[in-house]
């Protein structure tokens, strides 16, 4: 009993001192948030090939167009129709190598179909970029049983890296980003809740899925990379910062009829709102700089190294959130990275 007691003791302090060190993160994001900070790379990504998911839209578009601007070939993976996107990268670039292929990340076999038309139709692919992002869906649940705003920003993408190993080991120094968020530091992860459906109402939506799918990147980022490694790919997440996007347009919506969210916003995401150019740097720059093509298992933020959430220092938690998370994606004993 008293063994059982102080064990519960060392896990609530361990809690607390977590949650004050996200904390004191979160001050530090506020203040660099409000500065603007571009790459400074100036590297030609002629004859590279880019996937961007969610490229056709917010942050992702933005990025297609800073990889297309640079020459590069760029795959927008998305479920709607993006070709008038596709043109207006075209016209804006004048890079006609831009297309789009359907991708639905809230499903399993989309994402499978996917991989299995990019690896019949691209002898390689230097640049992955895990972008597409939602807050919400009307079907809480999807058709494969996963709650679905974990599964279009977490569990998809982490399936389709695995699935798209072959042709990234082929660039021979292929880079892959995930985008995560401030939110982050706001998550509430834990085993039980990393596919959890019970919650329903709109702020708790927000508040628990979205936050836990957004720490759940950098954990993939920090995994992947020590995996990948040894095959040259360089694996690192994101954080956007805020900007004018369809999914700031989404939390706004929710703030309209949450006055405690629309109080937070009102009064902290006024000062440190970007434009989705401005936004994209921070992935864009760590899939082209020169001086980050050794960087790997890393944090940015403002295109600079930043602090992870504290539950990354619980390896234990993140390798069974790992292998948890190959039973939900139903990854085969070949297709698992050792």
């Amino acid at each position: 009993m008293k063994s059982g007691f102080v064990t519960t003791l060392i896990d609530v302090i361990y809690y607390i001192y977590g949650f004050i060190v996200d904390c004191c993160t979160a001050i530090v994001w506020i203040s660099m948030a409000m500065r603007s900070k571009k790459t400074d790379s100036v590297a030609c990504l002629v004859g590279k090939t880019a996937i961007v998911t969610g490229g056709n839209s917010g942050i992702g578009y933005a990025t297609s167009l800073l990889l297309a601007s640079r020459g590069c070939r760029v795959i927008i993976g998305c479920r709607s129709d993006a070709e008038k996107e596709v043109a207006q990268i075209i016209e804006q670039t004048g890079n006609s190598n831009i297309t789009a292929k359907r991708l639905d990340l809230c499903s399993l076999k989309s994402v499978r179909d996917f991989a299995n038309h990019i690896k019949s139709s691209e002898k390689k692919i230097d640049i992955l970029i895990n972008n597409a992002g939602i807050t919400r869906r009307d079907d809480i649940v999807s058709p494969d049983g996963l709650n679905s705003v974990m599964q279009t920003n977490y569990f998809g993408h982490f399936l389709l890296t695995h699935l798209l190993l072959e042709p990234l080991k082929v660039s021979g120094s292929a880079r892959v980003v995930f985008l995560s968020s401030v939110a982050a530091y706001a998550h509430s992860l834990s085993l039980n809740k990393l596919n959890s459906t019970k919650v329903n109402t709109e702020r708790s939506i927000l508040s628990i899925y979205y936050t836990n799918s957004k720490v759940c990147a950098i954990i993939a980022a920090q995994e992947f990379a020590k995996k990948m490694r040894k095959y040259g790919i360089m694996v690192n997440s994101a954080d956007p910062g805020i900007a004018f996007t369809p999914i700031m347009d989404q939390i706004v919506d929710i703030a309209k009829r949450d006055l405690f969210m629309k109080f937070t916003l009102k009064s902290l995401a006024g000062p440190i709102l970007k434009d989705s150019i401005e936004g994209a740097q921070t992935s864009f720059h760590l899939v082209s700089s020169e001086n980050l093509k050794e960087e790997t298992g890393e944090h940015y933020f403002r295109c600079r190294r930043f602090n992870k959430p504290y539950i990354l220092r619980n390896q234990k938690l993140i390798t069974n959130i790992w292998k948890r998370t190959e039973e939900l994606v139903q990854l085969t004993s070949t297709e698992k990275l050792q």
